[in-house]
């Protein structure tokens, strides 16, 4: 798969699962939180991340001779974030067997903005690796990448 079209799937499943990550973020803010908005988000997302994942290792790597590399540093993305989405089911069980509300709200937002964090880190290491520059020139160009990568031309 040439480096564009990979790095167009690859923003584009981001793009699609960032977009769940607000939504989730959003129904929990502006005094919104009850047990049934927090299992409702949590839900959304392990739907979201299972996409993520799905469409991450659908793509492959890019025909690129750091290709492996840049494959790795997906599948631990891919790997990091089912790791959050694992905290935040965690800390809406709690909740829903009598923990508190507050606690398991605190635990989600953080691991959201640590979601967050991971993604935008990985795109820079993606840019960053291919030496000849063909990744950092697939993602600028890219039109699903405008916004998340982290050098505009």
């Amino acid at each position: 798969m040439s480096a564009q079209d990979w790095a167009d799937g690859v923003c584009s499943a981001i793009n699609t699962w960032t977009d769940s990550l607000r939504s989730a973020g959003q129904s929990l803010t502006g005094g919104n939180l009850s047990e049934s908005a927090l299992t409702g988000a949590a839900s959304d997302l392990q739907d979201s991340t299972a996409q993520l994942k799905d469409d991450l290792s659908g793509l492959g790597k890019p025909d690129l001779d750091s290709g492996d590399k840049a494959k790795e540093s997906v599948d631990t993305l891919s790997s990091n974030i089912q790791d959050g989405v694992d905290k935040i089911d965690g800390a809406v069980k709690d909740a829903t067997n009598g923990g508190s509300l507050v606690t398991a709200l605190s635990t989600v937002t953080s691991t959201i903005s640590t979601m967050g964090t991971q993604v935008q880190s990985t795109f820079t290491d993606l840019e960053n690796l291919d030496p000849k520059g063909e990744l950092e020139s697939a993602f600028k160009n890219a039109s699903s990448c405008k916004n998340l990568t982290s050098k505009q031309s």
